[in-house]
């Protein structure tokens, strides 16, 4: 359905500071004003405050091999009327982003997105315009890919005027973040990478298994992710044999892990081991509501997007400094 949206409320106040997504100085604002903001760093124990410019975006990122008319016809679908920044995604684009995927700097690119950022707590929503022409990347995914790279609060929307897998829309998030005066860890965009692979070729292998589904799979996804950073804000250091049981839980709890073969398991254990050793979780944690975590992961597939809220808060926090 072309209005069907997907919701996660996950925002990571400190991934601005410890990762650096955002310049947290001056940005750029492309809604016309800006609004004034407090960024705090800390020495020793005495924090300081400065005043900031907050990141606005709504822009557009067209892919490079657009025709014309094709270019006309997904900017119909972004919901494009009159004047809005745009960018080209292009095969350098791809390679600086995605630079595993194989891509060229003459590749040809046809996915588009448009961003838009959303008040604090507003979370992701995602909308794929022209689901028929984005054949392999889900909501779902665009949504775990985007939020491990440390972007929230923010609505998608994805449209292609071809059948294409869409990665180009997912370079074209990061272009426009660049583009529009933040900085992209590219670690950490790495990272979101692998996990949008990884659950792609899950998802691949088991479409037509009785009780799989890709929702499911990205709400284990998230729960497993939750309950890490939670063990990591007990000062647990985890062990690979934590990671695979609370992976193994995750997959229970949405239903699917009969579904899953050992190697399907090894990869998503493979996958958390990486974020740990990228101190993901350790960014995490300082905004971790661990009163409300049994609650929040109950909630199985159906509705999932709806209703998992709270997992992080306030990354506008640090750059709006409300």
């Amino acid at each position: 359905m072309k209005n069907k949206q997907k919701k996660l409320t996950v925002a990571m106040a400190v991934l601005l500071i410890s990762t650096g997504l955002y310049t947290g100085k001056t940005a750029l604002a492309t809604q016309g004003s800006t609004a004034e903001s407090t960024s705090v760093s800390s020495s020793n124990t005495e924090t300081t405050q400065s005043s900031e410019k907050n990141l606005q975006i709504n822009a557009v990122a067209l892919g490079n091999a657009l025709t014309q008319e094709q270019k006309d016809f997904t900017l119909k679908e972004l919901g494009i009327k009159g004047e809005t920044p745009q960018y080209t995604t292009t095969g350098k684009d791809l390679m600086s982003f995605i630079p595993d995927g194989g891509f060229t700097p003459e590749w040809a690119v046809y996915s588009s997105v448009r961003m838009e950022t959303q008040k604090k707590g507003a979370g992701i929503s995602v909308d794929i315009a022209t689901p028929k022409n984005i054949t392999k990347i889900t909501e779902a995914q665009y949504q775990n890919a985007a939020l491990t790279a440390g972007i929230t609060d923010a609505k998608l929307t994805v449209a292609s005027a071809v059948p294409i897998d869409g990665s180009g829309a997912l370079a074209g998030v990061y272009k426009i973040v660049e583009e529009s005066g933040g900085i992209i860890n590219r670690d950490r965009v790495g990272v979101a990478q692998d996990e949008m692979d990884v659950l792609s070729k899950i998802t691949e292998e088991n479409k037509d298994k009785d009780g799989y589904s890709d929702e499911a799979l990205n709400a284990a996804q998230e729960q497993a992710k939750k309950e890490l950073a939670a063990k990591t804000a007990d000062g647990k250091n985890l062990t690979q044999a934590d990671i695979q049981k609370t992976v193994e839980s995750a997959l229970q709890s949405q239903g699917i892990k009969d579904v899953m073969s050992s190697d399907q398991v090894k990869e998503l254990t493979t996958l958390m081991s990486d974020m740990k050793d990228k101190n993901i979780f350790e960014d995490f944690v300082n905004q971790l509501d661990l009163s409300k975590t049994k609650e929040q992961i109950q909630e199985k597939s159906k509705g999932l997007w709806e209703n998992i809220k709270g997992f992080f808060s306030g990354l506008w926090d640090s750059i709006t400094g409300k």
